[in-house]
């Protein structure tokens, strides 16, 4: 429970502390202490995050299409190999979609932790695609 209770703690702060450092919000000291919340800025940064993953989603599923094309042509136990990868190449994909649509009603509290799941998740689908990508080429120059 203590641990629970440390990570939360953690995570708000460091969700604080990225939307202070975005400018997201600002802290005053006229005459009373408060904080102003920037909700156009957030928005904004928001936007363009989900524009840009959008994007690097498509093109992943336009090479992961042309991975299954590449797959067509291998025989046996290598196109078996190939297409089970593939399978969860799109598994993966199809949770990234999800996490898009996750984030366009995300607010501030959940956008950072979105973010930083997308931005994992997109890293280690494009490692994926890139080593199937290689091993292909390598197995059709056999």
């Amino acid at each position: 429970m203590k641990k629970l209770l440390l990570v939360l703690l953690m995570l708000v702060v460091a969700a604080g502390a990225v939307g202070y450092w975005r400018g997201w919000f600002n802290v005053t000291t006229d005459g009373k202490v408060g904080v102003q919340v920037d909700s156009a800025k957030f928005k904004q940064d928001k936007e363009a995050f989900s524009k840009t993953v959008g994007e690097k989603a498509k093109a992943m599923k336009d090479q992961v299409a042309n991975l299954w094309k590449s797959s067509e042509g291998l025989t046996g136990d290598e196109r078996a190999d190939a297409q089970k990868e593939l399978g969860e190449l799109n598994r993966k994909h199809e949770r990234l979609e999800q996490q898009i649509k996750e984030l366009e009603g995300a607010g501030q509290e959940r956008f950072e932790s979105i973010k930083q799941d997308l931005t994992k998740a997109l890293e280690e689908v494009e490692r994926k695609i890139h080593e199937l990508n290689t091993k292909l080429e390598k197995t059709k120059a056999k």
